[in-house]
């Protein structure tokens, strides 16, 4: 069992606290030329859709329609993927749902307690089409409830309340398991649904990051979602985030008992109101361009094309993800980005939607003609949504790894590159 500081995440809060405090005013984008109108620009389209038929919408909309190739090389796209809201009741999907438990050492106290009432109440909330499982792993893993219809619903509670805390955290085994029982079990007509609660503190088996979060894409490649609920003040909130992005599936920070409604109806609303699922983006950037980031989604790269899983969709919900290109030092006109489409699975069969046009973006020398491609409520999402995301991540990572001076850096870079173009945008939400 490896010892962690339970106040690791005060001192997050306090290197970013402390960085904000120590920088003070930040440099000029430079020029003094007035802030142009945040409009856009006139002569590049901005927004792009997808035309077809069916349940589900993609759109995309970029930040602005110039990029300052000597300065500032990235172009930040929000992609929208919605699904139309269920007609009357939506049918119910039966869901096969395994939850993973760490039962090690470092749960032992209010994690043991708040993860074992977390399982009771996932299993309160199974419908009597329902299935479940429960895989347990400390030292090593095991089914310690096979798949089963609720008729056992009562020995599952027994069965819960008689784990204990023990051993070291072999979370490969545990997703191993579930994921094979998955597989044996999966049948036409259901959700296999899969549940990681732990507090992300790995230390034995295949304890690799890397090697976790290929055990997590298995989920995604099979078309259902991995989940996962950090428990503890000191759990690995970073390993927790990335398992679920790989996974598609959501994450949870669960500080105690009360928080499990939500978590409950969250992790079945998306089996049982299933619209599209297996959504896959695919980016074939043109040349020279860079797919750098799709909010912290693992990136799938295959010849000139970039692929990412977002999961599932859910009927009336709405998803919305940022993705960062990168457009080479010697742009210079009219840049294209590439093609964008969206890939999913619905009523048996695969769709397949795609932007009628090829995004561009201006490569400009002067300022004013950038900030008059930049729209500025685009801008304020990205600032405030994507990149403090993106900034938070990198920081976590780095003070987990004892890197706090590489924290405190990348804050220092982060608050001068948006104060500099605040200076001209002049966004109060910023």
């Amino acid at each position: 069992m490896t010892s962690r500081n339970p106040l690791r995440p005060l001192r997050i809060a306090a290197i970013l606290a402390l960085a904000t405090l120590a920088i003070g005013a930040a440099a000029k984008f430079g020029g003094n030329a007035e802030a142009a109108p945040p409009g856009g620009s006139t002569t590049l389209a901005r927004e792009f859709r997808a035309t077809g038929s069916g349940p589900v919408r993609f759109s995309g909309a970029l930040e602005g329609t110039a990029v300052l190739p000597g300065r500032d090389r990235d172009v930040r796209m929000e992609l929208v993927i919605g699904a139309d809201a269920a007609r009357g009741i939506a049918p119910r999907v039966p869901t096969d749902l395994v939850v993973v438990l760490d039962h090690s050492g470092s749960m032992s106290g209010d994690k043991i307690e708040h993860a074992r009432a977390a399982v009771r109440t996932l299993i309160a909330g199974l419908g009597d089409g329902d299935r479940f499982a429960l895989v347990t792993y400390a030292d090593q893993a095991h089914a310690r409830i096979p798949l089963g219809t609720v008729q056992q619903r009562p020995s599952w509670y027994e069965t819960v309340d008689s784990i204990r805390p023990e051993g070291g955290t072999n979370m490969s085994s545990g997703l191993d398991v579930a994921l094979a029982m998955i597989d044996a079990t999966r049948a036409s007509g259901r959700a296999p649904r899969l549940v990681l609660i732990s507090d992300g503190l790995a230390n034995q088996g295949d304890a690799s990051r890397e090697g976790l979060v290929g055990r997590a894409s298995r989920a995604a490649r099979g078309e259902y979602a991995l989940s996962t609920v950090g428990v503890g003040a000191d759990f690995d909130e970073g390993l927790m985030a990335a398992l679920a992005d790989a996974g598609t599936g959501n994450f949870h920070f669960l500080a105690s008992a009360n928080g499990l409604d939500r978590i409950l109806s969250a992790e079945f609303a998306t089996a049982r109101e299933n619209v599209a699922s297996g959504l896959r983006v695919a980016i074939e950037p043109a040349s020279g361009i860079g797919v750098v980031d799709a909010a912290g989604y693992p990136l799938t790269r295959d010849g000139n094309s970039v692929r990412f899983q977002p999961g599932d969709l859910f009927a009336g919900q709405e998803r919305r993800i940022w993705v960062t290109l990168r457009v080479p030092v010697g742009a210079s006109g009219d840049v294209p980005l590439g093609r964008f489409a969206l890939e999913y699975g619905a009523g048996g069969e695969r769709h397949r939607l795609a932007f009628t046009e090829t995004p561009r973006v201006a490569a400009v020398a002067d300022e004013n003609a950038y900030f008059a491609g930049l729209d500025t409520p685009s801008w304020e999402r990205s600032v405030v949504v994507d990149q403090y995301n993106a900034l938070r991540r990198s920081v976590a990572e780095a003070v987990k790894d004892g890197r706090e001076r590489d924290a405190v850096a990348e804050i220092q870079k982060y608050r001068t590159e948006v104060a500099s173009k605040n200076d001209k945008v002049q966004s109060q939400e910023v």
